[in-house]
């Protein structure tokens, strides 16, 4: 399968292949699961935030009329974008459970037994603090940071929580999907997710449409979805599988 730089604004054509458009969330078990496969060579794989509005988020994306026959999304973006009909005649199926994770330095030991209060010393205690420009960054600004009164965050566009605490001097935690740091655990001190009291159910799907002249290879593709393999993939990246 071709390789696609995530940060690229890249726009699909039209082809007999199938064109996946996926948000961060399901990446790396997209990922896995395409290597799996058998027919993955007649599938072109692009990438997008949920939400947000950089150039190659999946709501950008949708505003610039770009087709996809399948797309990976948070449940959230999904009922917005039928809303505001950025997304039309689309089926939905929910695929998989998403917890937001958070992580410091590789350096920094820091013990958590998933208290509410060791997670508000961390925060306070904190530099600055990167957040995604997707779900997670949003439930982050607008309901938890408020309520503790934490202002000294920054919204990252177009690059991975992860490699910004692995890379970035000026960033000592950071906040994502726990499946989108969960690659990076080898350079960050990946230390688990919210504590049960702010917790959120991130739920992400994927739609497509039944009357797509590839309905079949999407079908198949579905198929395939729903197998022991697959189910074993997504737990392995940190994910609950719904399907």
């Amino acid at each position: 399968m071709k390789k696609v730089d995530i940060t690229s604004n890249i726009k699909p054509k039209k082809n007999s292949d199938l064109n996946i458009l996926t948000s961060g969330a399901f990446a790396a078990p997209l990922f896995e699961i395409l290597k799996s496969y058998k027919k993955n060579k007649s599938i072109k794989l692009y990438f997008g935030s949920s939400f947000g509005d950089a150039k190659n988020s999946v709501p950008t994306r949708l505003k610039q009329k770009q087709i996809f026959d399948i797309i990976f999304l948070s449940a959230d973006a999904f009922k917005q974008f039928s809303r505001k009909k950025l997304i039309k005649k689309h089926t939905k199926i929910d695929i998989v459970d998403s917890e937001i994770g958070f992580a410091v330095k590789k350096n920094h030991k820091f013990k958590y037994d998933f208290s509410q209060l060791q997670f508000i010393q961390l925060v306070k205690k904190s530099k600055k603090i990167a957040i995604a420009a997707s779900a997670s960054g949003i439930y982050l600004k607008d309901k938890i940071f408020p309520k503790l009164k934490v202002k000294h965050f920054q919204v990252v566009k177009g690059k991975r929580i992860g490699s910004v605490i692995a890379e970035d001097k000026s960033f000592d935690l950071g906040f994502q999907q726990y499946s989108e740091l969960l690659p990076y655990k080898k350079k960050i001190n990946l230390i688990g997710t919210l504590p049960p009291q702010i917790k959120k159910r991130f739920i992400f799907s994927f739609c497509y449409q039944k009357q797509n002249t590839k309905i079949e290879k999407i079908e198949s593709f579905i198929k395939f979805l729903k197998s022991k393999r697959v189910s074993s993939i997504i737990k392995k990246k940190g994910l609950t599988p719904l399907i």
